[in-house]
């Protein structure tokens, strides 16, 4: 390991860093609350589909700006150095978990249409597809980057500060990001599959944050997540469904419990490709 993630600039786990965690909480839904009734009072048309999606996507400026007072005022980090750890973005980084872990969704996608034929139509229109995919994607990212800075970056450090070391920090911080993500459908429809597939997901990008050093690979695991969930596939009970989304296929209704099985194994392989990588390095 080159480094132990979290440790530089260090959040201590004390009053002040989980106070600092309910003030980020509370500027980033009373931000978003306060947001959204504005716009969808000044423009009805934000209300439904496509623009109340923008809309909800630019909420999470309120997340990054929570994160921004707390690590700065309270802990005197600058931002950009809790962000990098002092360094510049590793944009190789991101680009390559990316497009790895979008290939293992694809790669799960065709095992899920081969097994369960039925259960999918194609839902491709080309043209339509692309303009919302060109409006989506920036706005999905910027998504995905926020929750990864809450996450693996500030609630990360503050737990790995605590007694619990590395997996208490990723264990906790996963059972909070299951717990926030509480109202999604997949969440409550589902039986125990709904939340130990959040909770997976978020020990793996827990596991990954601290094996890459840094933010970088998490946000592209994110990323590919939330771009294959909202263009390449849509399915029954989405968060997403009637917001405007595109998709190539559709599924009439979501499996939980092959969805789980599935992130399963995506981690068991990236756990054996780890192991016998750091045996090759060794030898």
């Amino acid at each position: 390991m080159e480094r132990n993630y979290g440790l530089q600039p260090p959040i201590p786990f004390s009053f002040k860093s989980v106070a600092g965690f309910l003030l980020i909480f509370i500027i980033w839904q009373g931000g978003t609350l306060l947001w959204l009734n504005l716009l969808h009072t000044l423009m009805p048309v934000t209300r439904t589909g496509l623009p109340s999606l923008i809309t909800l996507y630019l909420s999470f400026s309120f997340l990054i700006f929570g994160v921004y007072v707390v690590t700065r005022f309270f802990f005197k980090i600058p931002f950009r150095v809790f962000l990098f750890e002092g360094k510049r973005p590793d944009f190789r980084k991101l680009s390559v978990y990316f497009a790895w872990y979008f290939a293992a969704l694809i790669l799960y996608l065709l095992v899920d249409i081969a097994v369960h034929p039925q259960a999918f139509a194609l839902h491709f229109d080309p043209l339509p597809w692309l303009g919302v995919l060109m409006v989506t994607a920036p706005l999905i990212f910027f998504q995905s980057a926020a929750e990864e800075i809450m996450f693996r970056g500030y609630m990360y450090r503050m737990f790995r500060s605590s007694r619990g070391g590395v997996f208490g920090s990723i264990l906790v911080t996963s059972l909070i990001f299951a717990l926030l993500h509480g109202f999604n459908p997949e969440m409550l429809r589902y039986g125990v599959f709904g939340p130990l597939y959040y909770v997976l997901a978020a020990f793996f990008l827990g596991i990954i944050a601290y094996r890459t050093n840094g933010l970088a690979a998490p946000i592209g695991i994110h990323f590919a997540t939330n771009i294959f969930n909202t263009s390449i596939w849509g399915y029954e009970t989405s968060t997403l469904e009637n917001m405007g989304l595109q998709n190539i296929v559709y599924r009439h209704t979501l499996d939980m419990r092959f969805a789980f099985f599935g992130i399963f194994a995506i981690v068991i392989s990236y756990g054996v490709f780890q192991f016998f990588q750091q045996k090759r390095n060794r030898s």
